[in-house]
């Protein structure tokens, strides 16, 4: 691989990463990883109070688009966490991966990891902040451009990088079953889905307590289709990808109208693509959950070696 071929950051950074045919690049290491080579292990919020950085940037990853130039953004690969249960101040502990389709600017992160002052510390944890949580922020258009095509092999790339992520978590040959899942009622969705995939594998990859890894390394195609419904609630790589594209193409301008009696409109839950397991979401009517819809359909045809 030559070195122009690297995103300008990723090249500077020395990560290690994954990338398609497409121009789609993503990072291995995580922002906290990144920031501990630097030994830089905390960081002062707006209220001035010290945060682990390993507690909140452990599941953010660099990702990058070339469109002419590099647009980055973040995106998030997030095992089952117990941080509030033990104690810990920390992001969130729900599982799960949100790609995000607000562009981060990198050169406050270079900044921070050149001169980790408390100040520069601050501007690197808004900017994340800006990213992945805070709302009234605006797409990079040509983010939306590549998620929304049904050629793209980003989401795919992803999905499998999530998969890798938690397959390599098992120990003795297994892997727990997140918390929001284990309250799935028995022969809804997910759980019909994982009994449809224990009888095509021939034996228990599932017993809905414990996903069974006969080798971390090298999960097979029945235990990562497991992982990825038990983990982002889709029960197919296209179906991931079908929700990834299914939010970029709600980044328009009609969908910033607020809807009646929220606080929130259709574009300010599109513009960060989570596919998660939540309890009370399990049997959202979602097409991109339906394996039949148009949606699911046009990338399983798009994309054959994923059927």
């Amino acid at each position: 691989m030559r070195a122009e071929n690297l995103p300008s950051v990723f090249e500077k950074l020395g990560l290690p990463v994954v990338h398609t045919g497409d121009g789609f690049w993503m990072s291995r290491k995580s922002i906290a990883d990144i920031l501990l080579e630097k030994d830089i292990r905390t960081y002062p919020n707006d209220q001035g109070q010290l945060r682990e950085c390993g507690l909140f940037f452990d599941d953010w990853h660099l990702y990058a688009i070339e469109a002419g130039e590099w647009v980055y953004s973040l995106v998030k690969l997030r095992e089952q966490e117990h941080d509030r249960e033990e104690g810990r101040i920390g992001d969130g502990d729900t599982p799960g991966v949100t790609v995000s389709f607000i562009a981060f600017d990198p050169e406050i992160l270079m900044r921070c990891l050149a001169e980790p002052t408390m100040e520069n510390r601050r501007t690197m944890n808004r900017e994340i902040n800006r990213v992945v949580s805070l709302r009234g922020q605006h797409h990079h258009p040509a983010l939306k451009a590549y998620f929304e095509k049904t050629e793209s092999m980003g989401a795919y790339l992803i999905a499998e990088e999530y998969v890798r992520k938690i397959a390599l978590l098992s120990e003795n040959g297994r892997i727990p079953t997140p918390d929001a899942y284990q309250k799935a009622k028995k022969g809804s969705r997910l759980p019909a889905f994982i009994e449809k995939n224990n009888a095509a594998a021939g034996y228990t990859v599932c017993d809905h307590q414990s996903i069974f890894i006969r080798d971390g390394l090298h999960p097979n195609p029945f235990e990562k289709l497991a992982i990825l419904a038990a983990y982002t609630a889709d029960v197919s790589f296209p179906s991931f990808a079908a929700e990834v594209q299914y939010h970029a193409c709600f980044l328009t301008a009609p969908a910033r109208i607020p809807i009646p009696f929220l606080c929130h409109s259709i574009y300010d839950s599109a513009i960060r693509a989570d596919m998660t397991i939540d309890d009370c979401e399990l049997e959202g009517p979602a097409p991109f959950h339906n394996l039949n819809s148009h949606w699911v359909r046009r990338q399983a045809q798009c994309h054959p070696e994923y059927k």
